[in-house]
């Protein structure tokens, strides 16, 4: 159960500290003075996605936490708390922070954990009930779940069998994918690998190709300037008043003092390799300049082929030898495919009689809800009668065959049944689907109901946000018997604007709004019995004059009766 709930910066609740007790909590208040803001606070600790509407004006972060007692022989729990290194010592205590920064905090019993943790641990000790729940009804892909949840024990051997069977289809078909699929998707697969094999083989691609076709783009583009340096060179070094002729002349005039200077003839040997190598030179670059050609057509031919690369590179990998070592790959894969012919077969064989084991199993789960919907039918419509609809008549029907043609198209973990909700609340009038004829106060009953009989001996602490949506007077009272019996085995938090439903309440909180300076200030109190009959009192007609406080203490001894018989039950 929740004995506490601390709530910081929260919306309006700047600070707020709660302590419920088992039984049946009931927090109440005027409209708008910010009642579902318990409610959401304790989604917020639950694990909800978050927002910064969550954190109050003027501050830097929200934070919630609850303290729980729970079950020390809680397997589920114990399983949970063991995987982050937590034993169950009978008390939980979460936290959850959020600050502007979008940044979660989530710790239980002080350990920092992960969002996911703290939903599989809330999930096993909350269950809130709210308008989305009863909007839950008028899906009806959503009435499988509900049903289910009746009688789930009866479900679960055919679920792990169920569960079994699909991780091996889905090892096979993963197979099966491998080896390029079965019949048309095999064909198409092997096409395809054909195809892409063929585009790499004929671009005739080489490791280096790429810049070395860069380099003739870019010599061709610029071929004047290449021909007039090279050409500008070439007359430096050769022309009539070049190096080299100045070369010679140097070398003439030492030939002039050779006789007279030993040192010459050395200077004259490096003076003649020079002219040599200068000589070299001057061929080279002539060379050079009569190979630099230009043609637009062979300038279009080589960009079209460096665009190809470009291309193959885009879908095949970053560079040429990514490409070619792709081509590699599918070159095993087509070859695999062409040699898979007999492992297909095999695991097409496997796959049909796992679909017919599949068909098989789904079967007996529909059995087993067949059976068990009949069980389920008397106590439901006890559960609405209960509730005030004396004629309510409920009818599950199934819409959709199960055999071996689409049994993997609609088969799921909880089966392939496709079922919902017929309903009829009137003597005479025949059950129709329950998404076309169910109203606000009938739907909020309807859910009510389906509370009533799942929450049986869970002890989970269950939060009613506003269960009274389309409903007062009489059937309030009816509701608030309801709430008070599932309160007998489970915690009750409930948020009402009905007094016939606040009367039953074992604790009773009212919900305060006021200004304080510029800001807008939620408040939480407790009511001592004195409190209660004034809240109630207000709850009725909306004043606290002496008709009114003798109306609600006649509620609340009517309401305090049926406690009673329920304690002596």
């Amino acid at each position: 159960m929740l004995e506490n709930i601390k709530i910081t910066n929260f919306a309006l609740i700047s600070s707020s500290s709660i302590a419920f007790d088992s039984g049946f909590n009931v927090l109440t208040g005027e409209t708008g003075a910010g009642k579902s803001l318990i409610v959401d606070a304790l989604l917020f600790l639950t694990g909800v996605r978050a927002d910064k509407t969550f954190i109050k004006s003027g501050q830097e972060y929200s934070r919630v936490e609850g303290v729980f007692s729970v079950d020390v022989n809680n397997q589920d729990i114990t399983d949970i708390l063991h995987s982050v290194g937590l034993d169950n010592e009978g008390t939980i205590i979460i936290s959850r922070q959020f600050n502007l920064s979008g940044k979660n905090e989530c710790r239980i019993n002080g350990e920092l954990v992960t969002l996911n943790i703290v939903r599989k641990i809330s999930n096993l000790i909350i269950d809130i009930f709210g308008q989305n729940d009863s909007l839950m009804l008028l899906d009806s892909n959503n009435h499988l779940s509900l049903l289910d949840a009746m009688f789930e024990d009866s479900l679960q051997e055919h679920k792990d069998t169920l569960a079994e069977y699909l991780q091996e289809l889905h090892n096979i078909n993963a197979q099966i994918r491998e080896l390029g699929g079965l019949d048309k998707d095999r064909e198409n697969n092997i096409r395809l690998l054909e195809f892409q094999i063929k585009e790499i083989d004929e671009a005739n691609l080489y490791d280096g190709l790429e810049e070395e076709l860069k380099n003739k783009i870019v010599s061709m583009q610029n071929f004047e300037k290449i021909v007039s340096a090279y050409d500008n060179a070439s007359q430096i070094l050769d022309g009539e008043y070049s190096i080299e002729n100045a070369i010679k002349t140097v070398i003439n005039s030492l030939t002039s003092i050779e006789s007279v200077d030993s040192d010459v003839a050395s200077l004259k040997e490096r003076l003649y390799s020079l002219r040599y190598e200068m000589q070299d030179i001057v061929s080279e670059i002539e060379g050079k300049k009569n190979s630099v050609v230009y043609s637009e057509e062979e300038l279009d031919m080589l960009q079209d082929r460096l665009m190809l690369i470009k291309d193959l590179e885009r879908k095949y990998g970053k560079t040429i030898p990514e490409v070619l070592e792709y081509k590699e790959k599918m070159s095993d894969r087509l070859n695999l495919l062409n040699n898979a012919e007999e492992e297909l077969e095999r695991l097409r064989l496997n796959k049909q009689e796992l679909l017919s084991r599949l068909v098989d199993i789904c079967s007996k789960l529909r059995q087993v809800r067949i059976s068990e919907i009949k069980n389920f039918k008397a106590k439901f419509e006890q559960e609405l009668r209960e509730l005030g609809m004396k004629n309510a008549n409920i009818e599950v029907v199934f819409n959709n065959e199960i055999n071996i043609d689409n049994i993997e198209s609609i088969v799921d973990c909880n089966g392939a049944d496709n079922l919902e909700f017929l309903f009829s609340a009137n003597l005479g009038v025949e059950p129709r689907p329950l998404t076309k004829i169910i109203s606000g106060g009938e739907m909020s009953r309807f859910m009510l109901a389906f509370k009533s009989l799942q929450n049986n001996d869970q002890e989970k602490t269950c939060i009613f946000d506003e269960i009274d949506a389309g409903i007062g007077g009489e059937i309030g009272g009816v509701v608030g018997k309801k709430i008070c019996e599932i309160s007998r085995t489970n915690q009750v938090i409930c948020i009402t604007h009905l007094a016939q439903i606040a009367s039953f309440g074992d604790t009773n909180f009212k919900i305060e709004k006021y200004d304080e300076g510029n800001n807008t200030i939620t408040s939480v109190k407790k009511l001592n019995e004195e409190d209660k009959i004034l809240e109630i009192s207000r709850m009725l007609s909306g004043s606290t004059n002496e008709t009114s406080i003798s109306h609600s203490k006649e509620i609340i001894d009517s309401s305090n009766g049926y406690k009673s018989y329920l304690k002596n039950m």
